[in-house]
């Protein structure tokens, strides 16, 4: 029997993928699927001729399906699987068929989100939100905004700042967890004594000096990523701005337009009750 407890992160064996596939739908139980699956049509079960009534006739099919599922769950290939649980398997979680037999990674039948993921190296996640999940009312927005983002120097500039930043922060995180292991140690030790106290206070000293700089330069680099989106952002603004001008006129007028009418309907209601 598969059991979910175990690590399924290895998936160039056919039952940890499988099992992404039921995790990443919400699908705890191989019965939970087994019911799915058949419930949905996706799978036939061929019973003979019997007096069972229906509600026995189904709980015997979906036992058939799980026991089938069951066995690709404890499967490390495809060897084993049939087609109608292929096709079952790729429509009932939208992934495709290469990715069932191994031969990618990505987990989406859409092939123009593989393609990108694999010529870009972007995560599924990321591609699919520009390739199925850009809302449709938004939609020109959104992919201007990332166009000037990628077009701009901030699509090398951004991630090698933010490295800097973060390579500086654990520099420092490693400087003060060295004097913790020193205030640690030295507790253990005769805090009386002189030669443990001074070694303490030296050793501390020469990691905070140690620190300082990395400090300093994490905090360069931060204002330098603000400053540059900052810039970026304005610019954008500006241009934005020329670029929409008669839509964004349109809209002043039409709420200026609405605020007068409103205005208007107030003072006439205010000198008939007068």
């Amino acid at each position: 029997m598969a059991h979910k407890t175990l690590n399924h992160d290895d998936t160039k064996f056919f039952y940890n993928r499988l099992w992404k596939l039921m995790e990443k739908n919400n699908i705890s139980t191989v019965k939970k699927l087994a019911t799915e699956l058949y419930e949905a049509g996706l799978v036939v079960v061929n019973q003979k001729q019997n007096y069972n009534s229906d509600e026995v006739n189904k709980a015997n099919a979906i036992g058939s399906v799980e026991k089938k599922i069951q066995t690709h769950l404890i499967s490390e290939n495809t060897d084993r699987l049939q087609g109608e649980y292929v096709n079952a398997y790729c429509k009932f979680f939208g992934c495709s068929a290469d990715y069932i037999f191994g031969m990618t990674e990505i987990i989406s039948g859409n092939d123009d989100v593989r393609r990108f993921c694999e010529s870009t190296g972007l995560s599924e996640k990321a591609v699919k939100r520009f390739v199925e999940e850009l809302p449709e009312e938004a939609k020109n927005e959104l992919t201007q905004w990332w166009s000037e983002v990628l077009e701009s120097n901030l699509f090398y500039g951004l991630p090698m700042e933010w490295h800097s930043m973060c390579y500086e922060l654990g520099q420092y995180y490693s400087a003060q967890n060295q004097i913790s292991n020193i205030h640690k140690a030295a507790e253990k030790m005769d805090s009386s004594d002189e030669f443990v106290a001074t070694l303490k206070t030296m050793m501390t000293e020469n990691y905070e000096k140690e620190a300082k700089p990395h400090a300093t330069a994490y905090f360069y680099h931060r204002s330098s990523i603000i400053d540059n989106l900052t810039q970026f952002l304005e610019e954008s603004a500006e241009a934005y701005a020329v670029r929409k001008k008669k839509s964004i006129d349109a809209y002043f007028s039409w709420q200026l337009h609405k605020k007068l009418e409103a205005d208007h309907l107030l003072k006439d209601a205010i000198t008939e009750e007068n």
